[in-house]
Formats: structure tokens, C-alpha cells, sequence
């Protein structure tokens, strides 16, 4: 081993020998203590204003030497109206003496939060504030803990500080709002152990309404993905009233918060706001219950939401005085209960009756409109004099770490049985959006069945037939049938509309086209059969259709009731002007005769072809058709479809090669 190592475990020993016979930490609780004092206890108090003192802006009650030995003595965490002083409004004041030890440190003054309006004196010099102190009729109010200097720094010997605390009351609040200090917690000391004091204040504060915060969160997000859900399916406005609901409710919570945490904004912007969220929420209520329960309020209804819109107005009447703080709130109220009691009794009638969606959501909305009333009531009752308000509203729900207010929770009840309810209620429309979807398929296999397919081909012609839906069934048809003769019967048309009823119309058309050809009807008589057909069964729309015969030697003979003539060899054919289908009884129609030549070819195309748009508004138009119309008839539809589709296209090609003997 070396030196160096037998001499570090030499040093070692002795330091571990001389540590065990050193004596243990002493622990002073006298001297030791941190430089903090509490000021809870008995202050001065004197009603009233002081006069200023001779000479001098400084009131003579601020004053050190001014002797307060004859003034009321008031604990310093309650108000002075449980202390004797009830309803008392104007000027007060409170004296105090934090005595100083020596010391090279400067110190501080924590207050707890006073009502409403204050100035803080040092040694009858003004040392800080908050508020107005002239008679103002919008009192400030505020939650939190002020820090101000108390000594700018230290001194030799004891001294004895004087501090006075001028506080102004306003009227407004005065009957039911005790003026001055409302809280424990006032210290003199270090002002880095009070700042740190005030944090904790601060910070107990905020963790107190953590239950509001995160409710105003939760309730924006769901809001806000409700409202997504509306802009996807516009129609369904029980969406977009659900999420003003909550987005109302979001943020009530959030002003609350503000107000509560960091008095802000000021009390007659926060009341108008409050009460404007207040009227959002229930007016959307109103409105969702209305849609979802099918009930119809008619003329009581708009009077019960014009009542609503007015009710934030009386929320401020009596900040000019108009009204007590009592009868504004008792007013608003008032406004809004006959639509609270119109959506209860609804639910209620509705649930009697048997109605689901009303029985899952009665009771929670009759919780949380219900607590609503009452928590406002007692306040109302409060405001007036005749009660405090009751504990039970105030109490806060314990559910650790935090607390939960009452309100907050039956929120979060109805907000859970809403979301159910609206669950239970997307399910059921997919239900039914799958049924439908079922009924098209069905629908379109039927479309595709009374297309004409390779059988009804005819020699000496090769037709060609392309048809683009705009949705799963539309309205165009066609149809191709033999004559037994060599030649042919080619039957285009559109019928207004697009969908399920559009596609039913269509299968009507096509049984009475084949039922009539058979029987060797000509373009002209099939029309006016037709048009007898669809009078009355087109529930006010109406058919356009063209019916063409091409005999085995090219003859072709052309009926039209207003639809799009065809084109010959890339060229519009010119036929008489008629109405559609369905429009005039005992209609009749004109016959074109044409003869055509082997290697002529004839276009029948459908409105869905010109009237194709594109993203600018530009239509597809009848030269862009005509300059197309000798294409396939694939490449016509897909030419129209890229362009900007908009209805169903129906695109027919006939080729005639002549009949050989």
C-alpha cells in the first residue's frame, strides 16, 4: 500500500472520531423563527371618512399620532357587517401598529382580500391601493392577496410602524356584500416569505375552481366536434344547437374562472357577459329539445325565446340604478323561466307518452336546470335580505385531491346523457342510411336489369349505350327494341329529379315503352301513351323523351316530347317543339321522317351532357356536345363526366350499316 493511501485512511479515521464527540444541531423555536408575524386578530375601526389633516393632503386618521384609542375594535377576518355594522356602505377605516425588530432587511404588509374599493397608509404616507376611491357606483371587487412595502429598509433599533386602511363600500352591494376585510391571512414580515406567501394563495385559489376550468375544456371540445358533426350533415340542426349549448356553457365557465381567479373582467362587463351565455345556452335548449322531441312551439314559442334575448338587459339595470341588485337578477330570471318550464314540461309529456329520447333525458335536465334556478334563487333571496345563501348550494363535492362543485357536476351529468342520447341517435340514422342504401342498390340492380343489353342488337346497326349516373339511381333510361322486321325502336328520355322516386318513375316508363312497342306502336303514339301514363304520378315534375323507329331500309321516324334533339353525323336535326311528358293531358305529337344512309351515324345524349360545369361555372354546352357527337358514346360521357358532372348523362350512339336481303 502506498503512503498516500495510509494517509487519506488516517485522515478518514480522525475526522469520523472527532465527529462522533461534536454535539447535534440546536434548534432555537423562539429565535429561530422566519421574520413573519400574522396581523389576524382585532383592528380599530372607525365608520366614516376622515378629515385631512391641517396643512397637509394626508387624512389626519392616516396620521401615527393620531390617537384611535376610542374606536371599535372588529376582527380582521370577517366583514363589518356581521360585526354590527349591516349594510353599511361609504367610507371605514381600520388602524393597526406592526412592531419592528432591528435588522438590515426592509419589510412588507400581505393583505387578504378586502371589499371594495381600498388605500393602505404607512406612517401616514400612501403606501398603495386598489379601486376608486371617490363614490363610484361599479365597486371593484377582488380575490386576492395585494403586497405592499411596509419599511424601506432596516434600522438599529425597534421602531413601531402605524398602518391605517381606508375602504370604500358601495351601496350596490352593501345589503346582501359585507365591506372590508372578508379573509385570515394578513402578514407583516420578510417580502420574500410574503411573496411567496401570496403564491400559495394564489395558487390554493386556483386549484379551488380547477373543477370549472377543466369542465369549460372538456365541454369547447366536445362543442367543437359536435359542431364539425353539423357541418357535415347540415340538416341535422340538433347538432349545431348541442353545440351552442356547450360552447355557451364553456364559456360561462371560463368567464367565471377569470372573474373568480384574476378579477377580470370588470363586474358590469363580467354580469352582461355572463348573463349573454346564460341566455345562448338556454335559447340553444330551447331550440334542441324542440327539434329532437318534434314538438312544435309555434307563436308561445317565439314569445318564450324573444323573452330569452331580452334577458341579459336586466342582468345591468342596476348599475345605473334603475333596479336594486335583487329585482335585476329576480327580472333576468323571471325572463328566462317560462322556456326552462316550456322544455321540462315537454320532456315530461313526451316521457309519458313513451318517448325514449325524452325519458333518458328528463331527469338530467330537470337536475341541471333545476340546480341552476335554485342556486340563483337563493342568491336572488340573498341579495334581497330575507336569507343567507343555503350551504348545501355552496358546498363544493369532495373528490380528491380537488373539490367539485355541485353545479359542475350535474353539468357533467347532463352533458354524459346528452352524448348518450346523441349516440343512441347517430346509430339509429345509420340504421336507416344502411336500409336506404339497401332500397338504392336494389333500385339501381333494377336500372341495370331494364337496360337493354346484347339481345336486343339488330343486324345491319351497332348501337352503343353509355349511362352515368349522378347518384347510386337516376332518371335518364333508354331502351332498344327489334321490331321483328329487321329495323328498330330507340326510346330516350329524363325524368326530373334524381334518387329513389326518380328511379321508380323510370320503371314505369320502361314497362309501358315495351308493353306499347310490342304492340307496334309508332314514335307518335307511343308518346301520347306515355304522356298519358305519368299524368299524375309525377308529383308536379315531368318527363322529357324521345321515341325513334329506323326501318331495316333506314327510314327513321322521330317523336319528341322536349327532349334534346339527336345529331346526325355531327350535325343538330331540326324537330318540332312539344311539351314533355306529364305536363298536358291528351297531348299529341309530330313525326320527322329521315332517311338514312349506310355509314350514318345519330347521337342521343342527355341534358347531363350540356349541362356538365365546370369549377368555374363554365358549361359543357352545345358546340363542345356537337363538336364531340361523331366520338363513342363512351368517350362522349367521359368527356362530360370530366367536365364537371352535375346530372345523370346518357349518351346513345346508333351506327347504320344497312340491313343485307
Amino acid at each position: 500500500m502506498s503512503f498516500v493511501s495510509v494517509l487519506r485512511r488516517l485522515v478518514w479515521l480522525a475526522m469520523a472520531a472527532s465527529a462522533a464527540w461534536l454535539p447535534a444541531q440546536s434548534f432555537d423555536l423562539d429565535t429561530g423563527r422566519e421574520p413573519v408575524v400574522s396581523l389576524d386578530g382585532q383592528w380599530r375601526f372607525h365608520p366614516g371618512d376622515s378629515p385631512p389633516a391641517l396643512g397637509a393632503s394626508t387624512p389626519a386618521w392616516a396620521a401615527p399620532s393620531f390617537d384611535d384609542s376610542n374606536w371599535k375594535l372588529l376582527r380582521s377576518d370577517q366583514s363589518w357587517s356581521v360585526q354590527g355594522y349591516a349594510a353599511m356602505s361609504g367610507y371605514a377605516w381600520y388602524r393597526f401598529a406592526v412592531k419592528i425588530p432591528p435588522g438590515d432587511k426592509p419589510t412588507s404588509l400581505l393583505l387578504a382580500p378586502l371589499v371594495t374599493s381600498f388605500e393602505v397608509y404607512v406612517d401616514g404616507h400612501r403606501a398603495g391601493g386598489l379601486g376608486k376611491m371617490q363614490p363610484d357606483s361599479i365597486p371593484n371587487t377582488s380575490f386576492l392577496y395585494h403586497l405592499f412595502p411596509l419599511t424601506s429598509q432596516g434600522s438599529a433599533s425597534d421602531r413601531t410602524v402605524q398602518v391605517a386602511i381606508r375602504v370604500w363600500h358601495s351601496p350596490i352591494w352593501a345589503g346582501y356584500v359585507g365591506g372590508g376585510p372578508y379573509y385570515a391571512g394578513n402578514l407583516a414580515g420578510d417580502p420574500i416569505l410574503l411573496k411567496s406567501e401570496q403564491n400559495h394563495h394564489q395558487l390554493a385559489r386556483n386549484t379551488k375552481y380547477v373543477d370549472a376550468y377543466s369542465y369549460s375544456i372538456t365541454a369547447s371540445l366536445i362543442g367543437l366536434a359536435i359542431l364539425c358533426l353539423f357541418l357535415m350533415r347540415p340538416a341535422e340542426r340538433e347538432y349545431l344547437w348541442f353545440a351552442i349549448v356547450l360552447l355557451a356553457q364553456a364559456a360561462d365557465n371560463a368567464l367565471f374562472v377569470g372573474q373568480q381567479v384574476y378579477s377580470w373582467p370588470p363586474v358590469p362587463i363580467n354580469d352582461l357577459l355572463d348573463a349573454t351565455l346564460v341566455a345562448a345556452a338556454i335559447f340553444a335548449s330551447f331550440c334542441f329539445f324542440a327539434r329532437v322531441l318534434g314538438a312544435r312551439p309555434g307563436i308561445l314559442g317565439r314569445f318564450l325565446l324573444a323573452l330569452v334575448v331580452f334577458s341579459p338587459l336586466p342582468a345591468i339595470f342596476y348599475w345605473p340604478g334603475w333596479f336594486s341588485a335583487s329585482a335585476s337578477a329576480a327580472t333576468q330570471l323571471l325572463c328566462l323561466l317560462p322556456a326552462v318550464a316550456w322544455i321540462l314540461a315537454v320532456l315530461l309529456e313526451r316521457a309519458m307518452r313513451g318517448n325514449l329520447d325524452a325519458r333518458l333525458l328528463l331527469l338530467p335536465t330537470l337536475l341541471d336546470l333545476g340546480y341552476f334556478f335554485a342556486d340563483n334563487l337563493a342568491i336572488v333571496s340573498a341579495q334581497a335580505g330575507f336569507t343567507h345563501l343555503p350551504r348545501i348550494l355552496e358546498l363544493p363535492l369532495p373528490l380528491p385531491p380537488f373539490t367539485m362543485q355541485t353545479g359542475i357536476m350535474l353539468h357533467l351529468f347532463f352533458l354524459l346523457a346528452l352524448l348518450v342520447f346523441l349516440i343512441r341517435r347517430f346509430m339509429l340514422a345509420r340504421r336507416e342510411e344502411e336500409r336506404l342504401a339497401g332500397e338504392l342498390e336494389a333500385a339501381r340492380q333494377v336500372q341495370l336489369v331494364l337496360l337493354p343489353d346484347e339481345l336486343d342488337q339488330c343486324p345491319g346497326f351497332r348501337v352503343e349505350c353509355i349511362y352515368r349516373p349522378a347518384e347510386q339511381v337516376g332518371g335518364d333510361f333508354f331502351q332498344q327494341i327489334g321490331d321483328g322486321q329487321g329495323g328498330m325502336t330507340i326510346v330516350v328520355g329524363d325524368v326530373s329529379g334524381k334518387g329513389l322516386p326518380a328511379a321508380m318513375m323510370v320503371s314505369v316508363l320502361v314497362g309501358a315503352i315495351r308493353a306499347e312497342a310490342a304492340h307496334g306502336a309508332t314514335p307518335a303514339s307511343l308518346m301520347a301513351s306515355l304522356n298519358e301514363r305519368v299524368m299524375g304520378r309525377s308529383n308536379s315534375g315531368f318527363t322529357t323523351c324521345m321515341a325513334a323507329h329506323i326501318s331495316a331500309q333506314g327510314l327513321l321516324s322521330v317523336a319528341n316530347a322536349g327532349h334534346l334533339p339527336p345529331y346526325l353525323n355531327g350535325r343538330e336535326t331540326y324537330l318540332p317543339g312539344s311539351l314533355p311528358l306529364g305536363i298536358l293531358p291528351h297531348a299529341t305529337y309530330e313525326t320527322l321522317t329521315l332517311q338514312l344512309t349506310p355509314g350514318d351515324r345519330l347521337a342521343f345524349v342527355s341534358d347531363g351532357v350540356i349541362e356538365a360545369r365546370s369549377r368555374s361555372g363554365e358549361l359543357f354546352g352545345f358546340d363542345r356536345t356537337r363538336n364531340i357527337s361523331r366520338d363513342p358514346a363512351s368517350r362522349i360521357a367521359e368527356a362530360a363526366r370530366v367536365f364537371g358532372q352535375q346530372d345523370d348523362i346518357t349518351v346513345v350512339t346508333v351506327d347504320f350499316f344497312s340491313v343485307p336481303a
